[in-house]
């Protein structure tokens, strides 16, 4: 193992503790805060859930900025991270206003989510191809855990009375703030633009039209995501909201939708980034998209704990991997200096339907059954397995270039 890449791994799982904290402010805590303390509108929560999808979308302007800065990738990114470390801490220095409670915490989800691009890049140069999945499912595994760790705590201190949210808020700030500090330390990559680089804004675009696999994922992507992002938009609110006719205690609902699909996500972590090395990224994206609609399915259409609890399960274990993949698959397609360019596109795009998703998940409840909500997004998130396993068969010269490992990479 290079210097570099012990130096990334360390680092990196050092930042996982507190970017699992960070997790549950999007997969729980948030929108319980904002049903239970604020008693916020659809408007308002859609808001919050479109705001990590908000920075996604900013995300495809973040390379072409950093061309014309002349920076480093670590310490770029390493600024935007402590940036929003500090609008969530406008969040919790005003926890009794509804409004900064959501412009703070929006903001700070906001900047997290604009350097994705650039920590795919370090990873495509520092990390070796032929384990660089394996690498990141090991800082998934300890991201996991602390997200577990703060999800059960932040249950139970929840649980006990929910006043206790402020100091909730003060961990996501110093979380922001922390895995800023760490980023920082990465090894000071610096950018090295491919010849055909443009320092436009929106030049990464050209990616799409000149790459045939990359323009096939990326529609499969989109497909699944709609579902699957509408679908998870919404546990928390099928669960805790009394109107839904459930209403949980706010413990039971930070474990079944925080803590459950987490310990899955750790137990699975690791063997989803052996399987994303070994397999063919068309089988492995195919397998995971059977996966997500099996638990959106169990959770919605099952009734009670128990099958709320297996669905969380199934979802969560299908996000061990999902997050592998997310992140790492275009450094199988893309140029070795042009992975921040492919994956700003593909940030962009999870942004955008990330955008809609919330808005139309609680646009759909409202004209129909959670069952029959549950059935339209596992048969989206089907349709692009289908799409994929039809569109491979058409794309033979695909094959060789998506295996794990293959050689060589694209320089």
């Amino acid at each position: 193992m290079t210097d570099a890449t012990s130096r990334t791994l360390r680092n990196e799982l050092w930042r996982s503790l507190p970017s699992g904290v960070i997790d549950t402010l999007t997969a729980t805590f948030g929108m319980l805060i904002a049903v239970r303390v604020f008693h916020m509108g659809d408007a308002a929560k859609s808001l919050f859930l479109s705001a990590t999808s908000g920075g996604m979308v900013a995300s495809l302007f973040v390379v072409p900025l950093l061309l014309r800065a002349k920076s480093t990738l670590p310490r770029t990114a390493a600024k935007v991270q402590i940036l929003g470390g500090a609008c969530m801490a406008v969040s919790a220095a005003f926890p009794q206003d509804s409004r900064l409670y959501i412009a703070g915490l929006s903001l700070g989800l906001f900047c997290l989510a604009m350097q994705i691009p650039l920590l795919t890049q370090i990873y495509r140069i520092n990390y070796p191809a032929a384990a660089r999945g394996k690498l990141y499912a090991v800082t998934g595994v300890t991201r996991a855990a602390a997200a577990m760790c703060f999800g059960f705590a932040g249950g139970k201190l929840l649980g006990w009375d929910m006043g206790h949210y402020v100091w909730l808020l003060w961990a996501f700030a110093a979380s922001g703030f922390i895995s800023g500090f760490w980023t920082y330390g990465l090894p000071a990559t610096p950018w090295e633009a491919p010849e055909n680089s443009s320092t436009n804004l929106g030049s990464a675009w050209r990616w799409v039209r000149e790459d045939h696999d990359f323009r096939m994922l990326l529609i499969s992507w989109m497909i699944m995501g709609i579902g699957n992002l509408a679908a998870a938009c919404l546990f928390v609110e099928y669960l805790a909201n009394p109107r839904h006719g459930i209403n949980l205690p706010a413990f039971e609902v930070a474990w079944i939708t925080g803590v459950i699909p987490v310990l899955a996500r750790l137990l699975f972590s690791y063997p989803w980034g052996l399987v994303y090395d070994r397999f063919h990224l068309f089988t492995v994206r195919a397998v995971l998209n059977l996966f997500f609609a099996a638990g959106i399915l169990c959770f919605y259409l099952g009734h009670g704990i128990g099958w709320w609890t297996f669905g969380m399960a199934l979802w969560g274990m299908a996000n061990a991997g999902g997050n592998v993949t997310w992140a790492l698959w275009v450094t199988k397609l893309a140029p070795k200096h042009a992975v921040a360019e492919y994956m700003s596109v593909h940030t962009f795009l999870t942004g955008m339907r990330g955008l809609v998703a919330p808005a139309l998940g609680f646009g759909m409840v409202k004209v129909m059954s959670f069952d029959t909500f549950a059935i339209l997004c596992g048969l989206t998130i089907l349709s692009a397995s289908g799409f994929i396993t039809v569109r491979r068969r058409w794309s033979d010269s695909s094959s060789d270039r998506l295996k794990p490992g293959a050689k060589p990479e694209r320089l």
